[in-house]
């Protein structure tokens, strides 16, 4: 994502700064199931040997990738403000209907429930546009999962033959290369 938006190098400057720091302790001791002696790194992994360079890089808890997808696009920042900013409206209007008092405790539960059904707005939303295409974006269906197993079971075949055809090169190797020439 840093790579994308053209913030590589100022990316390990992000992760050491006093705000995302301050974010990974929050996270650690509320979410990330903190112990004693438990630090910031388990929040991200550096890939660098033995991959590509296409998914070298820093991975870091799908919790906090909002955080610095925040930090590469303004764009993106804005968009969450404007969800943010109509579920705080909703929330106040709520509170005014029912003549509540604006506190945390009041709040929280109508703050749940609109984010609540803006979650299931999207979800019909994703249902609608697969409509003709799959009955649900996050499940199977019977025929889909036995196109998978039926896939998978070929690739393993497939592997096994490709296997013991590299064993059979490096058995038959020099015959094969004298025969070829």
């Amino acid at each position: 994502m840093a790579r994308e938006a053209g913030k590589l190098n100022h990316l390990n400057r992000f992760l050491n700064s006093a705000k995302i720091q301050g974010i990974l302790e929050f996270w650690m001791n509320e979410y990330g199931g903190a112990k004693s002696g438990s630090t910031s790194k388990q929040a991200f992994y550096e890939l660098t040997k033995g991959v590509i360079n296409e998914f070298k890089g820093i991975y870091i808890h799908p919790d906090l990738v909002h955080f610095v997808a925040e930090w590469c696009s303004v764009k993106y920042a804005f968009y969450v403000k404007d969800i943010m900013d109509s579920i705080d409206k909703k929330v106040h209007e709520k509170l005014d209907e029912e003549e509540l008092e604006d506190t945390v405790e009041n709040a929280k539960p109508l703050f749940e429930e609109e984010v609540g059904k803006m979650c299931e707005k999207q979800l019909e939303h994703e249902r609608e546009l697969c409509y003709g295409y799959r009955d649900s974006p996050y499940e199977l269906d019977q025929w889909e999962q036995e196109n998978l197993k039926r896939e998978f079971r070929e690739y393993e075949l497939a592997k096994i033959a490709l296997e013991a055809a590299e064993k059979k090169l490096k058995a038959w190797g020099c015959f094969v290369q004298k025969y070829c020439e």
